[in-house]
This record gives structure tokens, C-alpha cells and sequence, in this order.
């Protein structure tokens, strides 16, 4: 990755989990990118993981509209769009709001993950689908439409992302600087149980890095990732 500017220290971003905090975080980011603020080096976990690597993974004229694009893509809504809650102010906002929410628990969020069926207590024991309650297939694909992996990987933007190794319960950081990243790291990073299932890299099964932490490391495999953010 090229050095930052002798004129100034590396900019570093960092983006917590935490479900919808990510549309908010989006929000932030294109206030960095309107005050020409770009950053050297992005680190996330969970949801932050996902906007991390829109960011990483997208040239500066892309990123803002990469963001949008997933967001406006995941935002679960009542059918029919009728009752959007930007039309919405007052006492009605969070009764909508939680019969939104209500209906992503029962049905999913598009592009995200969808409800097994038949549900985790009647599939075969050991497999995936018998230990999460979503599909998370359908993530994998809204993230491979936004992202380039070349550019991800390219050294422009350093990507880091936390995940946390089932096995061991040790978190560790997917590091673009050690590691050719790709759609299964970002995904092991927001694969929060029991509703979503882990994810296999390399033999191993990881979860959402939240589960140990939603800022920082606690044992990672890219130590100079662990100093350097922590």
C-alpha cells in the first residue's frame, strides 16, 4: 500500500457492528468523502465490515454511490412501499418501525437472508441450515455486484475485517495487507448465531467478530493489525 503523505498521519477508519448503525455509518462516510477525507486504511467488524469493504473495495468516485446501492438494496420495508418511514413523523414512526422489523424476522431481508425452511429443528442434524435460522446465500450476491476484488485487494485502501474462528473461539483479523480477501471473509465477519450460519474459509468455520468484540481485536492473526488499530 503507498505510504500516506509526509504532511499528515495515516488516516485510519474504523466501523463498529451493529445492525442498522451501518446506514448511519454510510451517512458519515459520504460526509468524509464531501470533505475529501479519504481514508488509507478501513477496519471493520459485522455490518461494519460490509461498508467497509464497499469502501475498500470501490474507487473514490464509486464508494458513496456503492453504499447507497447496498443499503437501499437491504432496508427492510412493508410490502408495498406504502408506508415508507421517511413519509412518517411522530407517534406513527415506531409502530412502523417495529412492524418492520417484525416483518424481516418472519421473512427476511432482501438481498440479505432469507428464512429456512423447513426451520433449523427439522433439518438434518450437523449441517448448516440445522444451526441457523437465515439463509444468508442471497448476501453473497448483493456483495459481488458492488464489489471488486482486484481494487479490494490492490493496495489503494488497506481492509480489515474481524471474524472470530468457531472452533477456537479466537478473533482474528482478515488483513488485505497479509491476505487476498474475499466474499467469505467479509460475510464470516457478519455471520452473528443464531440466525445466521458461519462461514467456511480454508477448512474453518468463523462467526461474527462482534461476538468477541465489536471495535478491536483480542487475538488476531495479523498482529501488526491488532497494534496498529487497537
Amino acid at each position: 500500500m503507498p505510504d500516506a503523505p509526509a504532511n499528515r498521519e495515516e488516516r485510519v477508519l474504523v466501523l463498529q457492528g451493529g445492525g442498522a448503525l451501518g446506514a448511519y455509518q454510510g451517512g458519515v462516510f459520504q460526509a468524509l468523502q464531501e470533505a475529501q477525507l479519504e481514508p488509507d486504511w478501513v477496519a471493520g467488524i459485522s455490518i461494519g465490515a460490509i461498508n467497509s469493504a464497499l469502501i475498500a473495495g470501490n474507487p473514490p468516485e464509486r464508494r458513496v454511490a456503492r453504499l447507497r446501492e447496498f443499503w437501499e438494496t437491504v432496508s427492510s420495508a412493508l410490502p408495498g412501499g406504502v408506508l415508507s418511514l421517511d413519509r412518517i413523523d411522530g407517534m406513527f414512526r415506531a409502530p412502523i418501525n417495529e412492524a418492520s422489523a417484525v416483518h424481516a424476522l418472519l421473512f427476511g431481508v432482501p438481498g440479505f437472508f432469507t428464512p429456512r425452511v423447513p426451520p433449523p429443528q427439522l433439518q438434518p442434524e450437523g449441517t448448516m441450515a440445522a444451526i441457523s435460522y437465515y439463509d444468508t446465500t442471497p448476501l453473497k450476491a448483493t456483495l459481488q455486484r458492488p464489489l471488486d476484488f482486484d481494487v479490494l485487494n490492490g493496495g489503494r485502501v488497506r481492509l480489515s475485517v474481524g471474524a472470530v474462528n468457531v472452533e477456537t473461539g479466537n478473533f482474528i483479523y482478515f488483513d488485505t495487507a497479509h491476505d487476498r480477501v474475499d466474499v467469505r471473509h467479509i460475510m464470516a465477519s457478519g455471520a452473528l448465531p443464531p440466525g445466521l450460519p458461519p462461514v467456511e474459509i480454508d477448512g474453518e468455520y468463523y462467526w461474527d467478530g462482534g461476538l468477541v468484540s465489536p471495535t478491536r481485536p483480542c487475538n488476531t492473526r495479523s498482529s501488526s493489525a491488532a497494534s496498529d488499530i487497537a
